[in-house]
């Protein structure tokens, strides 16, 4: 007498899986491709300084054209060591200003063969705590300048650019 009838002998249709491994496959490529590994692990302490109007150096990184140097606190050790208690820490090494140019120089000698860009070209990302005293950072560039590594660049967060601000020549 009901209306609808239940259909207890059929089942629902298989859903076809053919194509599954095709796009798992797509999946895993395209992390394998996209994610980046992190170069070193930190060991010093670094609060970003913030800033307007700023260039991002992307570009110059895919190209190992950015080095990069960290000036902070230690997070493990005697910061007492350390010139006004700062840390430089260049490739996992921890040392005082005085040694940023002989490493500069060794790790500019360890590039590729087919790196073409000269020595005053390279970038060196000073990535800065904002607690760290100027002094201690025109030290460090200072140092690079006169090994000839005149391309100095400053890491910082965006603070937001509401007023329109470039440091672009364009």
């Amino acid at each position: 007498m009901s209306k609808f009838k239940k259909n207890e002998g059929k089942s629902a249709p298989a859903i076809n899986t053919s194509s599954l491994p095709d796009i798992v496959f797509m999946l895993l490529f395209f992390f394998m491709v996209a994610t980046t590994t992190k170069d070193i692990d930190p060991m010093v302490r670094i609060n970003n300084a913030t800033g307007v109007g700023l260039t991002d150096l992307t570009p110059y990184k895919q190209r190992s054209e950015v080095d990069f140097v960290y000036l902070g606190k230690p997070i493990v050790g005697d910061a007492s060591k350390f010139d006004k208690g700062v840390a430089v820490q260049y490739d996992g090494i921890l040392g005082n200003i005085d040694k940023i140019d002989e490493w500069k120089s060794d790790k500019y000698t360890q590039k590729p063969k087919g790196f073409a860009t000269p020595k005053e070209k390279v970038v060196t990302c000073f990535k800065v705590d904002e607690q760290v005293p100027v002094g201690i950072l025109f030290d460090a560039k200072k140092e690079l300048q006169n090994a000839d590594f005149n391309t100095i660049a400053y890491h910082a967060a965006e603070r937001g650019n509401n007023k329109g601000y470039s440091i672009d020549n364009n």
